[in-house]
């Protein structure tokens, strides 16, 4: 017990980045503990909208990150940018909250691949997203290839093909207030939300998670610590997509939910089924559209042996996620050497 807790306190190492626009993106590492896994790529782990780096390296025993580690694997978080450790615009810096997916998918990843690629000496990582993570990856591996890509796991990762909540609908219809302001202040209602956690799991919370998977005391502690603002130009281009029923890049010309038929790198695609923010219907649309031959579809509930149904975040952050969800991740990490 001793050595778990001490190996759940390990610090990572921080590496800045900067990117081709003078964005400064930091990046965690944990290296590998115990058995080393000279045979696999390192793991880049990417986090969803609106998060940081605790997305996928919680405090604890609910960090993927470390865990990963700790079965040997050489293991990256990336903070994009305006999350964490990562550069924000302030009044120190020429910096303006304006950035959409595209800057995600043509510029922070690439410059935290060449930092992984210049500090390991390896050219291809397993890239393991959540939501929209995942999506950064579908988009990643459409517009550069997947030579970079030895495997692709996603949790929770959509199309926007399948998408509906009477709760989005209603956010949706006020998406003109993205042109008014510059950015949302999502960091500032994540400490409010963490307040007032026992009630908003069990109502508006159910959106993001099955309220049976997830702790409240640690979730406090995460809305308290992960939420970053976001700009509303990218908010925009999610709306747009919500409403469109797909997702492409800002200028149009390429439509990613068609274009995943290119992506022939070995996939692995996970999805809840108590999401109900990015429905199976939507997950197995994904994987019904990759092209390559070497592919894995999993639902995460009842009917696959699981105590409760799993809902968005829970996946990797839910109380039973290490039992019942992360060793899926490993078994297919591991059937994937070089």
């Amino acid at each position: 017990m001793a050595v778990a807790a001490k190996l759940h306190r390990r610090k990572p190492e921080r590496h800045s980045v900067v990117t081709d626009d003078g964005w400064t993106l930091a990046l965690y590492r944990y290296p590998p503990v115990g058995q080393w896994r000279p045979h696999h790529p390192p793991v880049f782990l990417c986090h969803g909208l609106g998060a940081n780096r605790f997305n996928l390296d919680a405090p604890g025993k609910l960090s993927l990150a470390k865990w990963l580690s700790e079965k040997g694997f050489d293991a990256w978080v990336i903070e994009l940018r305006g999350a964490g450790k990562s550069s924000r615009p302030n009044r120190k810096n020429d910096l303006e909250y304006d950035w959409g997916f595209d800057d995600y998918v043509k510029r922070d990843v690439p410059a935290a691949l060449d930092e992984i690629r210049r500090t390991t000496g390896d050219a291809q990582v397993h890239w393991v997203g959540h939501s929209m993570g995942g999506m950064i990856a579908y988009a990643y591996a459409i517009v550069h290839g997947g030579d970079q890509l030895h495997t692709l796991s996603t949790f929770a990762s959509p199309s926007f093909s399948k998408l509906g909540h009477h709760l989005l609908d209603r956010a949706a219809a006020f998406r003109w207030i993205t042109k008014v302001f510059p950015r949302a202040r999502y960091e500032n209602a994540g400490k409010l939300t963490a307040l007032f956690m026992p009630a908003f799991k069990e109502t508006v919370g159910r959106l993001i998670a099955n309220p049976r998977n997830v702790d409240t005391r640690a979730m406090m502690r995460l809305v308290w610590k992960s939420p970053a603002d976001l700009p509303m130009s990218l908010l925009a281009q999610l709306a747009d997509w919500y409403v469109e029923g797909g997702f492409w890049d800002g200028s149009g010309r390429i439509d990613y939910t068609q274009f995943l038929n290119k992506i022939e790198v070995p996939a692995l695609i996970m999805a809840g089924d108590y999401d109900q923010l990015t429905p199976p219907e939507d997950i197995r649309l994904v994987y019904d559209r990759l092209a390559g031959p070497d592919k894995k579809y999993l639902s995460f509930g009842k009917a696959m042996g699981c105590v409760h149904d799993y809902g968005h975040i829970d996946l990797v952050l839910g109380n039973r996620a290490e039992q019942e969800v992360w060793p899926h991740l490993l078994r297919w990490l591991l059937d994937h050497a070089r």
